[in-house]
């Protein structure tokens, strides 16, 4: 079995340029070529590192994640996610960051709890939208899976999936989706299997400090609790959980694990339409009675739920009809509530299936 072995120091010329503080938090230095260098490390590796390590990002311990990045194939891996970082997705979720704070956070506050059914591992724009919120709770498919060990790993095992979980997160830093299909191929098996090596990378882009990985029982779900702090914006926890919510998987036992953490706000984007559906009424109205306020676009919650004499509702954006794959789903009484009002105010990003900023929207709705 091949394992780690000792190989000359090198530069790595991955580069992101920092980006200007956000609310909440200080600015993000990350990667710069011409400034860091991935040096040799002792020691064992922390959360942490590992994180640095499956984000491209020199570790600051762990002899063996340090050797592993001289290697030429792990300096392929650090440039593109660097390159993704700093030509996508850092200046969207700047966006998102800028625009949250003048057009939702005036409405909804500052959450305890974001809520995100449907998800999956997206932190990545929960945490750009909702920056200042102490917990992030997010719900998908794709199994959890825990802190990898990679340490003791064959080295080719480790590169190889190195490579399936830049796949796994390119069309989200490019374009702010995932492709479920190919992530649930990309996920499988291998030293780093579930979600939670794409939620430690995406915190290590996001200039976090991840200070403990525990598997979490959720209802008698099997779920990931992250806690980390970001510079300057105290300790938050990400929660990620493999459950069901049709209403044959949304039992008493989920619905009283997801009550402990409060109503906060739930957010959804590209969710589908399922809840448009009968199959899917049970978080439909778990939100609608829990949480004190709705962010979506249109794939969430139907707009008819929305009862005018306990929600205030503000659209943003434009609506028009869904993309045709759910062309089904089109809402008659949104498009009206748009054609009344003239549109909303601007949306200066793509959400969801509508990637194209002047094709999106969003609702805000806050219980009265």
């Amino acid at each position: 079995m091949k394992k780690l072995l000792l190989l000359p120091l090198a530069c790595l010329a991955a580069s992101c340029g920092p980006s200007k503080p956000s609310h909440g938090q200080t600015a993000q230095q990350v990667y710069d070529p011409n400034q860091q260098t991935f040096s040799e490390a002792q020691g064992e590796a922390s959360p942490d590192d590992v994180a640095r390590f499956l984000a491209g990002r020199p570790v600051e311990h762990g002899a063996a994640l340090s050797r592993l990045q001289q290697t030429a194939e792990y300096k392929e891996h650090a440039l593109q996610m660097g390159r993704n970082w700093r030509v996508f997705a850092q200046g969207r979720t700047g966006n998102q960051r800028d625009w949250s704070s003048a057009n939702v956070r005036p409405l909804t506050g500052d959450p305890k709890v974001l809520l995100y059914p449907f998800g999956g591992p997206d932190l990545l724009h929960a945490a750009a939208l909702f920056p200042n919120a102490s917990n992030y709770v997010l719900i998908g498919l794709e199994p959890a899976g825990n802190l990898p060990s990679l340490e003791n790993q064959d080295a080719s095992a480790v590169l190889g999936s190195l490579n399936r979980l830049g796949r796994a997160m390119d069309t989200q830093l490019k374009h702010g989706y995932f492709i479920t299909k190919d992530m649930r191929g990309d996920l499988a098996g291998g030293p780093m299997p579930g979600v939670t090596p794409i939620l430690l990378a995406t915190l290590s882009l996001m200039d976090a400090n991840v200070q403990s990985v525990q598997s979490i029982n959720a209802g008698g779900r099997n779920g990931v609790e992250i806690r980390y702090r970001l510079p300057g914006g105290g300790n938050r926890s990400a929660i990620y959980v493999s459950g069901d919510l049709s209403n044959g998987g949304f039992n008493s036992s989920y619905k009283s694990w997801l009550s402990s953490y409060g109503g906060g706000v739930a957010y959804f984007k590209a969710a589908s339409y399922l809840m448009h559906d009968s199959g899917f009424s049970g978080i439909r109205d778990w939100v609608l009675g829990n949480c004190h306020a709705v962010v979506e676009d249109d794939s969430g919650i139907p707009y008819r739920n929305f009862d005018a004499n306990k929600w205030n509702i503000h659209l943003f954006g434009n609506y028009e009809a869904p993309i045709e794959l759910f062309a089904k789903h089109m809402q008659p009484d949104l498009k009206a509530a748009y054609d009344a009002t003239g549109g909303g105010p601007a949306v200066p990003f793509g959400s969801g299936y509508q990637i194209r900023d002047y094709n999106a929207n969003l609702l805000v709705a806050v219980k009265k």
